[in-house]
C-alpha cells in the first residue's frame, strides 16, 4: 500500500516527523532540567538554554509552511492524533522560551560583572565593614548587559508604537529583552517582569497571521513602560 504519492506529500510527512522528533527531544531536556539531571547527559544550563531555544525556533520555522500548519492544526490536535504524551514539551512550546529565561536561571560569569554596593562600605572598598552594610545591598551588574537591556526596551517600545502587531515581529524582540534583563540582575526579578513574561506567552500563542488588537497594543506598551521603570529602580 503506497502511503506517499508525490514529493509534496513526502515533504509534508517529513516535516511532521521533524515536529514529532522536536517534541520528543524537548520533553527529554525539560524532564532532565526539572529533575536537575542535565549534568548526567553532559548538558549545563547554558547548553540547555541554547538547545531548547534552537528546538523552539525549529518548531516555529516548520509551522510557517502553510501545508504543514494545516495538517498540524495545533499542539492539542497533534498530540491527540499521534498519541503523544509529552506534557513538559507541550508546556515549553506554549511558553516559547527556555525555563532558564522564563525563571531567570541563566548561567553567569560573575568575573565579567561589576559589583556595586550602597553605603560607606562600598565607598571604602570594604563590603564587610561595620558601617558598610554592603552584604545586604550588593547589586552585581554588567555595564554591557545594562546597555543591551536598555536598547532592547527602547527598540521594542518603538516597534509597538510603529504598529508592529504580529508574533514574528514582536516575540523575538521580547525574548531578547527578557534574556538581557536576566543577565543584568542575579535574581532576574524586578517590578513588571511577570507582566512581560505573560506577554511573551501570549505572543508565542498567536497564529502566524494573527495580530494584536489596538487595545492589546496599548496595554502591552503600558506594561513595557512599567517594566522599564521597575528594571531601572532595581539598578538604583
Amino acid at each position: 500500500m503506497e502511503l506517499i504519492s508525490n514529493n509534496k506529500e513526502r515533504g509534508l510527512y517529513e516535516s511532521l516527523a521533524e515536529l514529532y522528533s522536536i517534541i520528543i527531544v524537548l520533553n527529554f531536556l525539560e524532564k532532565s532540567f526539572l529533575r536537575d539531571t542535565l549534568q548526567q547527559v553532559d548538558v549545563d544550563n547554558d547548553n540547555y538554554t541554547k538547545s531548547v531555544s534552537r528546538l523552539i525556533n525549529q518548531y516555529n520555522l516548520a509551522l510557517k509552511n502553510e501545508e504543514v500548519k494545516k495538517s498540524f492544526v495545533n499542539l492539542d490536535s497533534f498530540f491527540q492524533k499521534y498519541d503523544i504524551c509529552c506534557p513538559l514539551a507541550k508546556q515549553r512550546l506554549e511558553i516559547g522560551v527556555p525555563a532558564t529565561i522564563e525563571h531567570s536561571f541563566l548561567g553567569q560569569d560573575d568575573s565579567s560583572r561589576v559589583s556595586l554596593a550602597s553605603g560607606n562600605g562600598a565607598n571604602n572598598g570594604n563590603n564587610t565593614g561595620a558601617n558598610g552594610g554592603g552584604n545586604n545591598n550588593n547589586v552585581s551588574i554588567s555595564a554591557k548587559a545594562v546597555a543591551e537591556a536598555t536598547g532592547n526596551f527602547i527598540t521594542l517600545m518603538d516597534a509597538v508604537k510603529l504598529n508592529y502587531r504580529t508574533k514574528d515581529q514582536l516575540h523575538p524582540l521580547l525574548s531578547d529583552l527578557v534574556t538581557c534583563t536576566n543577565k543584568v540582575l542575579k535574581n532576574g526579578e524586578f517590578e513588571g517582569r511577570s507582566k512581560i513574561i505573560q506577554w511573551l506567552i501570549k505572543l508565542n500563542n498567536l497564529d502566524i497571521n494573527e495580530r494584536l488588537s489596538d487595545d492589546d497594543s496599548k496595554e502591552f506598551l503600558f506594561d513595557l513602560d512599567n517594566a522599564y521603570k521597575g528594571f531601572y529602580a532595581c539598578l538604583n
